[in-house]
């Protein structure tokens, strides 16, 4: 039977009652909630919450009762936000609800993306090749970053025994991701945007020239090629076959294609971190896209350390949802859970009939998601059920 779960604000759980949330998705065929249990911070529009129609959640907070004693001497450590002590935390109450016989519960959790954190903390965070922070992004290969996640995990998987934890960016966070009033008047290329992102922090620097990869060669010509696209009067691709090409598109300059095949070893290593703290009877499912390698995710490398995939397919034409969830399927294995992830967002689902064609085209994955109870109208959630049904 297939496991069909919806992505939930916990705050979109307090203003409507978690039974009537339950009661309201059981109806259209979803028997888990996805709750986010670490989130950042957004301006959400949202149709689907009668109290809250527009609400700014604190930055980088986390929505469970965090134990400070877990947490003494760590030099990253979580923010319970506001909400969990003055509207109740409502992780323990799908948890108990689940144990009455209710639905299952999984536990949504950001990783690396926290701007407050990496305010606090700008010597984990991300950086360029001119040494740039990316406040948004914690590095993988920070010895601190990683203490911070794993121990999160560990804390909510230990204390709620969720049925599963959903790992969202436990990778290095791109330079294009909707920070607060980005400006670019270049515009930015593909190629630009991607080495932008490319991390050169003293963590990741440390940690490749321990791998015998050439990190400070890598950085210069890396900071050669930012500085001439950010000199010329127009855009000129350096690098017209990227992103098809993706890693392969450097293959020509050798110091910089190992030092960008070796940024996958922080984020595999990191999951396996994460994987080794989990107990067993929870699952962990890493969230992933097509384009994921940017971030440094090597899906292959990462799969014995995962339970399953969620595969989120929000912008694939619909032509193409049945051979990307093949080709993940491929990598997966017949035995780890493939989960396809879709997004409830008009005009990207055009109607009910678009989101029926694209669940029938994901063909054999063993599960759904889908985004977002609060931010859509509350007519739309009938859309999962249709789509079921067909």
């Amino acid at each position: 039977m297939r496991e069909v779960s919806v992505w939930a604000y916990p705050w979109d759980l307090h203003d409507l009652g978690v039974d009537t949330v339950v009661a309201t998705l059981a109806g259209v065929g979803v028997g888990m909630v996805s709750l986010a249990t670490s989130y950042h911070a957004g301006r959400f529009l949202q149709p689907g919450n009668p109290k809250r129609r527009v609400y700014f959640p604190e930055d980088g907070t986390v929505y469970y009762k965090v134990d400070p004693v877990r947490w003494a001497g760590a030099e990253i450590v979580p923010l319970e936000a506001r909400i969990v002590a003055e509207e109740g935390d409502q992780l323990a109450a799908l948890v108990d609800l689940r144990d009455r016989g209710g639905p299952g519960v999984s536990c949504w959790t950001v990783c690396l993306h926290n701007t407050r954190l990496g305010m606090l903390h700008p010597e984990h965070v991300v950086r360029t090749a001119h040494g740039d922070p990316h406040y948004y992004g914690l590095c993988p290969s920070s010895p601190a970053a990683r203490a911070y996640v794993t121990g999160m995990v560990r804390e909510i998987s230990e204390r709620y025994r969720p049925d599963r934890i959903e790992l969202e960016s436990p990778d290095f966070m791109g330079f294009s991701h909707g920070y607060h009033h980005e400006k670019d008047g270049l515009p930015v290329l593909r190629e630009d945007d991607f080495l932008l992102g490319v991390c050169f922090c003293d963590h990741c620097l440390t940690r490749a020239t321990m791998a015998g990869v050439d990190a400070t060669g890598a950085r210069a010509m890396v900071l050669k090629w930012l500085d001439a696209a950010l000199a010329r009067e127009l855009p000129e691709a350096q690098f017209p076959d990227f992103p098809a090409l993706g890693i392969a598109a450097f293959a020509g300059f050798p110091v910089v294609h190992d030092y960008l095949l070796w940024r996958s070893e922080p984020v595999t290593s990191l999951v396996a971190e994460i994987k080794a703290v989990v107990p067993e009877g929870v699952r962990l499912l890493l969230i992933d896209f097509e384009g994921s390698w940017s971030g440094g995710v090597d899906v292959a490398a990462v799969v014995p350390f995962v339970d399953g995939i969620v595969h989120c397919a929000y912008f694939t034409p619909v032509e193409r949802i049945a051979s990307v969830m093949a080709g993940a399927r491929a990598v997966l294995g017949p035995e780890k859970t493939l989960t396809a992830g879709f997004q409830l967002f008009h005009p990207n689902v055009k109607d009910r009939d678009d989101l029926a064609a694209r669940v029938k085209a994901a063909g054999g994955v063993d599960g759904f998601n889908f985004y977002n109870l609060g931010l859509v109208p509350p007519k739309r959630l009938e859309w999962i059920g249709a789509a079921l049904a067909g």
